[in-house]
């Protein structure tokens, strides 16, 4: 039992451990910078640039909210179905509670699609 825990912990140690290695020494080997700003700028076809960059338009948003809720239920809905009559009510109402919560996000995506038509 004690061999599991100290396993767990190894593994865990290990995956916080090889990530943070790498930026580590990404880090200081990386070239150091002067900052020219003409250099260090975006290119856009000899045009200037015009917004901020982190401006993202959440136009596929509601597709991913009406698309990945069904994807998910229904592979969790295909492993959970077969062994629902032995795993008992719990998994029942786990069911019952991920296609309302697929519901759900589906009806909030579709608001969202409708209110996106409604001002174009």
């Amino acid at each position: 039992m004690l061999y599991n825990y100290v396993a767990l912990a190894f593994f865990a140690l290990f995956a916080v451990f090889i990530p943070a290695s790498f930026i580590i020494a990404s880090k200081l080997l990386q070239p150091k910078s002067r900052g020219n700003p003409v250099k260090n700028a975006p290119y856009e076809s000899a045009e200037k640039t015009v917004g901020y960059a982190r401006d993202l338009d959440i136009e596929y948003l509601p597709f991913f909210m009406l698309f990945l809720p069904f994807e998910v239920a229904a592979v969790l809905l295909l492993v959970w179905g077969p062994v629902a009559g032995i795993a008992g009510r719990t998994t029942g109402l786990l069911m019952i509670g991920l296609l309302a919560m697929a519901t759900a996000l589906a009806l909030a995506g579709y608001y969202m699609i409708g209110e996106k038509d409604a001002r174009a």
